[in-house]
């Protein structure tokens, strides 16, 4: 008998009911749970993976900043403590504050050791270089435990409220120069941070720096699909993307007339699919479309594209639908057993609020809320320029949102929470200057991120045949010209934003007219 496997790719609103083919094994569903968790984070936050070897630990210092709880509440004065990471090898005094900000993820070294170009751009500019990590990621345990009524301290503004306060006990306490410049600068989430920073506190930051920056709040992210399609076609086949358009218009078809059993026993699901149920439908579609979508994303590698099509277009399937489920099935579930679709169950995965629990070491409970609250970038089906079918609807985020956090969450809520922080932040055109803005053309992402030059002060660069923030990487002899040339170019617009007269040029004329004398 095999043991269940719970894929949680997302929540889901309502409980399935069906008959059981197989015991549950705690233990097994457990292992894959963090392994799919691990897969959806890493392409939610992080930007390599996190066991990339780090070449000088010895120079990345473990470090502790106290600030407010609440910075919008005057009447609450409790503090805590904010972890962040210090490389100051470089400093020297009038050279400038570089930090790179975890976003949504816990700090790790390589984000700022010499495997990185913000720790070059550091060495040039004889820089001290910091991480930063967000309240509710990492080790930076703000409350005693994750519970809704916590999470309301969770919120890009105290976010960047605490990274104000960073700043000046870095300018005012550790290099004790009030006017040391700042660049700020992130990945993904990090890289919205880095955007909005330079927006809300434009004084205390002289530039920025957003790769793949998430800045444009989207309710119903119906252009990510989209776009993996198109990177699909470009970097696999259009075989493999009709392959999959027939494979997911063929299962809608059997669910409509009354054969779901055939996916019940193609897919090794759990439990059968209750047609009458159209949340659990929803959920269904949305688990087996995320799954090939994260995994040709989660390493930055565009090759992946290429192994799922050859996988998926192999000619020892029948049909569409049987080299999809062949390929999940191997992929995903492989000898762990069959894949749980009861969604009492994935929601009640989500819903841990223990700091030791594995879904708060991923993120992924404090990202659901942010997405609940402030951004949405819920992934759906609605645009026909795909090729997952039409099942997939904002209806079924809301109901996450609801079943995880509570009755307090609905549409409405979802829907202001995001048009607040767009006219907030600026969305996808913030008036604001000296910030330099790069994405990969093949990361779906974009879709969500600023590409087009804001003003002559900022730029931005879209990367050919590149996934997220592949430019934050040091410079390598693997880089293609175009990316070399983009990461060239981050390090000259940095120099120029952060001192109008680029200090490596004034030391140079310096010795140029000693050595006349």
């Amino acid at each position: 008998m095999k043991p269940i496997v719970l894929i949680t790719l997302t929540v889901i609103a309502a409980a399935a009911t069906a008959v059981p083919r197989a015991q549950e094994n705690v233990g097994k569903t457990h292992v894959l749970v963090d392994e799919i968790i691990a897969k959806r984070a890493a392409n939610a936050g992080a930007t390599v993976p996190v066991n990339s070897p780090d070449p000088n630990p010895r120079l990345v210092i473990e470090n502790f900043f106290t600030t407010k709880v609440d910075h919008f509440n005057p009447q609450n004065a409790e503090e805590w403590t904010l972890r962040y990471f210090s490389m100051p090898d470089f400093y020297r005094p009038g050279g400038p504050i570089l930090i790179f900000l975890g976003g949504w993820t816990a700090i790790v070294p390589w984000m700022i050791d010499s495997s990185s170009l913000i720790y070059e751009i550091a060495e040039e500019l004889h820089g001290a270089v910091y991480a930063f990590e967000s309240r509710f990621y990492g080790e930076s345990k703000i409350t005693e435990n994750m519970s809704t009524d916590n999470l309301r301290l969770l919120s890009t503004d105290q976010i960047l409220a605490d990274l104000a306060e960073f700043v000046t006990y870095l300018k005012r306490t550790v290099l004790k120069n009030e006017f040391a410049h700042v660049l700020v600068a992130g990945a993904e989430y990090g890289g919205g941070l880095a955007t909005w920073f330079r927006v809300r506190y434009p004084h205390l930051a002289d530039a920025a720096w957003a790769s793949s920056g998430y800045q444009n709040a989207i309710m119903d992210f119906q252009e990510f699909s989209e776009s993996w399609g198109d990177s699909l076609i470009e970097f696999g086949s259009q075989e493999c993307y009709n392959e999959i358009f027939v494979a997911f218009h063929v299962m809608q078809n059997l669910i409509d007339v009354g054969l779901a059993n055939v996916l019940f026993e193609k897919f090794n699901i759990c439990t059968e699919i209750v047609v009458d149920d159209r949340i659990q439908v929803m959920y269904f579609f949305y688990m087996l479309m995320t799954s090939v979508e994260i995994y040709t994303l989660q390493n930055r590698n565009i090759s992946d594209f290429a192994e799922v099509c050859d996988d998926l277009t192999a000619k020892d399937a029948e049909t569409a639908v049987d080299a999809f489920a062949k390929w999940f099935n191997t992929k995903f579930v492989a000898d762990l057993g069959c894949v749980v679709v009861d969604l009492d169950e994935v929601v009640e995965h989500y819903s841990q609020i223990d700091w030791e629990s594995d879904f708060y070491r991923e993120g992924v409970r404090q990202q659901l809320y942010q997405k609940c609250t402030e951004f949405g970038w819920f992934i759906t089906t609605d645009s026909d320029f795909q090729p997952f079918g039409n099942r997939v609807m904002i209806e079924l985020h809301s109901e996450i949102c609801q079943r995880v956090f509570g009755d307090w969450q609905s549409f409405e809520t979802m829907y202001y929470g995001i048009t607040r922080a767009n006219n907030r932040f600026g969305a996808d055109s913030p008036a604001t200057t000296q910030i330099h803005l790069t994405n990969g053309a093949a990361d779906p992402w974009r879709r969500a991120s600023i590409t087009h030059d804001l003003n002559p002060y900022a730029l931005a660069d879209v990367i050919p045949r590149e996934l997220s923030s592949s430019d934050i990487r040091a410079i390598s002899d693997t880089d293609s010209e175009e990316l070399l040339e983009v990461k060239r170019r981050i390090k000259s617009l940095v120099a120029s934003y952060l001192f109008p007269v680029n200090p490596r040029t004034v030391e140079n004329v310096e010795n140029q007219s000693a050595e006349e004398k």
